[in-house]
C-alpha cells in the first residue's frame, strides 16, 4: 500500500471503504447473609427479594424489555480474564463501556459481552444475544451513547448488514435491554417483499426519543442487479413508553445515495499524514489517510455532497428549495476561503446539513 492510502471504491452494491488500522489496510463491507440478623430483618429481606423478583419478571414482560444485573449479592461480578473494553464504546462521561472477549479464544465459550463500570472496573451484567469478540472478521459492533451516558444503542453488524440492534438503559447497578432490530427488520422485509441485507443508523433525540433510519436490499448481498428490491425505514422509539411512536417503511431506488448520506463521518475518518508517514497515525485510528489539508478538503467536499444529495431525496421540494438557497450562499463563502483552510468550515456545514436527514 503506498503512502497516500486514500481509497473509496464504489460498487453496484454500495460503498466499500479501505480503512487503515495500525498501519494495515482492511476492508469493511456495506454491508453485565450477614450472620447475626434477627428474624424480623430476615423476613423483610426475603419479602423485598420476592418483590424484586416479581418486578423483574412481570414488568419487563409487559414492556417487552429484559432486566439484567450482576450475579452476586454485592451487585457486581468479576471482570473475566481475556476480555477488553471495545474500541470507541466508552460513554461520554467516561464511566461506562462495553466489554467483549479480546479474541476468539478469550472469555468463555459463549463469547459473552458485558456492560462495565470503567471507574470501578466492575461489570453491571451480561448483554443477551451478544457474542462478538474484538476485531472479529466480517462482524462489527457500533455503540452510540445518549449525551447523558444513561443509555446506549448497540448495533451488532454481520458481513452484509446488522444482526442485532439493542437499546441498553442503565439504572444504578443494573440495566434494561430492548431489542430494536426485530421491529426494524420486520418493517423492511414487509416493504421489500422478502428478507435482505440491512444497514441502520441511530441518533438520540430530545425527550427520550431515539431516531432510526435503515435501508435494505434483497438478493445477492455482494451485487445489486435488475431483480434487487430496495426498502427504506424511518422510525422513532420512545424510551419513556418503550414503544415506537413513529414507524414506516417503503420501497426505494436510492439505496446507494441514502446509504452514502447517512454513512458520512464529518471528517472523523480522515487523517492528514504529510509525506505518508504512518508512524504519526493514532494507534486506534480507522479511516482514510491523506497527504495534505487540501486533500482532506476534497474528501470532506465529497461527504458534504453525499449528505446534500440525501437531503434532496428526502425533503419535500419546498423545504429543499430553502436548503439549496442556503447551500449556494455557503459555497460562495467557502470559495472565498483559501484552500488548506477550509476543513473546519466544511465539517460545520456537514453537521448543519445532517440535521435535515433526521
Amino acid at each position: 500500500m503506498d503512502g497516500k492510502v486514500a481509497m473509496v471504491a464504489k460498487s453496484e452494491a454500495g460503498v466499500e471503504r479501505i480503512k487503515v488500522k495500525n498501519g494495515r489496510a482492511w476492508r469493511t463491507e456495506v454491508g453485565f447473609a450477614r450472620a447475626g440478623m434477627d428474624a424480623a430483618l430476615r423476613i423483610q429481606i426475603v419479602m423485598r427479594a420476592a418483590m424484586r423478583f416479581c418486578f423483574s419478571i412481570f414488568v419487563p414482560l409487559l414492556l417487552g424489555t429484559s432486566w439484567l444485573s450482576a450475579a452476586d449479592t454485592d451487585g457486581h461480578i468479576d471482570w473475566p480474564d481475556g476480555n477488553v473494553l471495545h474500541e470507541h464504546s466508552t460513554s461520554p462521561d467516561g464511566q461506562f463501556g462495553i466489554v467483549v472477549p479480546g479474541s476468539e479464544d478469550a472469555g468463555n465459550d459463549d463469547r459473552d459481552n458485558f456492560v462495565a463500570n470503567l471507574k470501578t472496573h466492575e461489570l453491571l451484567g451480561k448483554i443477551k444475544d451478544a457474542d462478538y469478540f474484538e476485531r472479529q472478521n466480517h462482524r462489527g459492533l457500533d455503540v452510540v451513547w445518549a449525551p447523558d451516558s444513561g443509555s446506549c444503542v448497540l448495533t451488532y453488524e454481520g458481513r452484509f448488514g446488522f444482526d442485532v440492534i439493542l437499546l441498553l438503559e442503565l439504572n444504578g447497578p443494573q440495566f434494561t435491554q430492548t431489542d430494536l432490530g426485530k421491529h426494524i427488520d420486520k418493517a423492511l422485509t414487509a416493504a421489500a417483499g422478502e428478507e435482505g441485507s440491512s444497514s441502520a443508523w441511530v441518533r438520540f433525540g430530545p425527550d427520550k426519543k431515539i431516531l432510526v433510519r435503515a435501508l435494505t436490499y434483497t438478493g445477492n448481498p455482494k451485487l445489486m442487479d435488475e431483480n434487487t428490491k430496495q426498502a427504506w425505514f424511518a422510525g422513532t422509539f420512545d424510551r419513556a413508553s418503550k414503544r415506537w411512536t413513529a414507524s414506516g417503511a417503503h420501497r426505494t431506488k436510492d439505496w446507494e445515495a441514502l446509504s452514502s448520506a447517512y454513512s458520512a463521518q464529518g471528517g472523523q475518518d480522515i487523517f492528514v499524514v504529510p509525506n505518508g508517514d504512518e508512524n504519526k497515525v493514532p494507534k486506534d485510528f480507522a479511516g482514510v489517510l491523506v497527504n495534505s489539508e487540501e486533500e482532506k478538503e476534497e474528501h470532506l467536499d465529497e461527504e458534504m455532497n453525499a449528505v446534500y444529495q440525501g437531503i434532496r431525496l428526502l425533503l419535500p421540494p419546498g423545504r429543499f428549495a430553502k436548503v439549496k438557497q442556503d447551500q449556494i450562499a455557503w459555497l460562495k463563502k467557502r470559495d472565498a476561503t483559501p484552500t488548506g483552510q477550509r476543513s473546519g468550515m466544511i465539517i460545520e456545514r456537514i453537521k448543519a446539513l445532517e440535521v435535515f436527514l433526521w
